[in-house]
């Protein structure tokens, strides 16, 4: 059998509600996580071809930027707005350089993993990490 680790004060309320429902501590994590996994199941994602480009779109400053992800090699071509044509290593490196394109003052430290959208589900490009 696995054994959880537990901070003491964690511990505590997992003790009384044991107590509570007369049972044991195990079963309470075990109701916990059951409890979690209905309200929360697993996402399937289809299988993606890692060298199909996948369309992604970011909002930045009102304006909408679209640009073309490449799972295989990470690297991001923006197709549209002020930076249009242009190839980067990194989602964050597109995203720094249309928030400089928008905001030339403005020093960007952009994410761009959660810069990016999916253009078919609207999730964040994180998901496919």
């Amino acid at each position: 059998m696995g054994a959880v680790e537990l901070d003491e004060s964690t511990h505590a309320l997992v003790r009384f509600a044991a107590r509570m429902f007369n049972v044991t501590e195990s079963e309470i994590v075990a109701r916990a996580v059951q409890a979690y996994s209905r309200e929360h199941p697993p996402v399937e994602r289809p299988a993606r071809d890692p060298w199909e480009p996948v369309t992604v779109y970011a909002t930045y400053d009102g304006n909408r930027v679209e640009g073309l992800y490449l799972p295989a090699t990470r690297r991001l071509t923006v197709t549209s707005g002020p930076v249009a044509g242009s190839r980067y290593k990194s989602p964050s490196g597109a995203a720094r350089a249309v928030v400089a394109a928008y905001r030339p003052a403005r020093e960007s430290t952009t994410n761009g993993w959660r810069f990016w959208r999916l253009v078919d589900t609207d999730e964040r490009l994180e998901v496919l990490r």
